[in-house]
């Protein structure tokens, strides 16, 4: 695996609203630009849903690509995969046994096409040793050399469930409460092999972490919000927040649009945003201000615009 692979898990995301407009897609770029100064894990601007056609026209005119798309913050099998070493089926055993005595007992066995063929487990292995070996005497003296010797195929569970890497772990704990196993194979969408998934892990997966900018109403929040860990709200809207497992950082400001927000945290971090995200957060000022013309227009919305002009 390489060592720059991040998980979402990794990453803090900074995410608008649902039916994003202009100012939900700005701030959320703005802020985690900012951030990426600010805190120590890797930090990414994301979005609740499809871009307008004045944010796409926007985003495409400044030559900046759009946010990744965040559909809901329920964690996914790929959250909590690990990719361990593999072998073959045809391969000797003492090879899988290598793999599960670094893995804390499980060995990943794919076709050589990538495609899972079997785990060896420590269940697998009881139930191969009690094969060869059994209750008869004259199998008592066989050696643990000559086993191991024989092919990873023999020694291999190969019923194990398959979970899809963007799968919903919730939607699959009825299913692996029922399995006798603690690892389950998490595969690609053509079955190629990503990882394995204990079944602890999926039994309390790692949340996602958020910052909402742009509204604080759980109803216009991502999906399954109450799965994620929230970090911090950022926004200029009427107070609607959902509740939340520890203290946060909030802040909601009588201001014309989130983009001004982020634009005075940028100023007072005594940083200059590059000129393609400066237009971007200009764009989304103007945007909710109706270009300075709405009753909810500030002289700080007007401050920011000629800092960001």
């Amino acid at each position: 695996m390489s060592g720059s692979f991040k998980k979402r898990t990794d990453i803090t995301y900074v995410v608008g609203h649902v039916n994003p407009d202009t100012d939900a897609i700005a701030s959320a770029m703005g802020y985690a630009w900012l951030l990426q100064d600010q805190m120590e894990g890797p930090v990414q601007a994301a979005r609740a849903g499809q871009l307008n056609p004045q944010t796409t026209w926007v985003l495409q005119r400044l030559e900046l690509e759009p946010p990744v798309l965040l559909a809901d913050a329920s964690p996914r099998f790929s959250d909590i995969s690990h990719r361990m070493n593999t072998t073959t089926p045809d391969r000797p055993l003492r090879e899988a046994w290598d793999v599960a005595n670094r893995t804390g007992g499980v060995a990943p066995v794919l076709h050589p096409d990538g495609k899972p063929y079997g785990l060896v487990t420590v269940l697998s292995l009881f139930d191969f040793l009690s094969r060869s070996v059994g209750a008869h005497r004259h199998h008592e003296d066989k050696r643990i050399g000559d086993l191991l010797d024989q092919p990873c195929q023999d020694a291999c569970d190969t019923a194990v469930p398959q979970f899809q890497d963007v799968s919903r772990v919730k939607d699959a704990l009825p299913r692996i409460l029922r399995e006798e196993r603690s690892e389950f194979w998490v595969v690609d969408d053509i079955g190629t092999y990503v990882g394995i998934a204990r079944q602890r892990e999926a039994l309390n997966p790692p949340r996602l972490k958020l910052i909402l900018v742009d509204h604080n109403e759980e109803e216009q929040a991502v999906p399954a919000l109450d799965e994620a860990d929230l970090l911090e709200i950022l926004d200029h809207h009427r107070l609607d927040n959902p509740t939340t497992r520890e203290p946060i950082k909030f802040t909601v400001d009588v201001v014309g649009s989130t983009s001004t927000l982020v634009s005075e945290r940028i100023d007072q971090a005594g940083l200059s945003a590059p000129p393609d995200l400066a237009g971007l957060l200009l764009a989304g000022l103007l945007s909710d201000t109706l270009i300075l013309s709405s009753p909810t227009t500030t002289p700080r919305d007007l401050q920011a615009a000629e800092r960001l002009g």
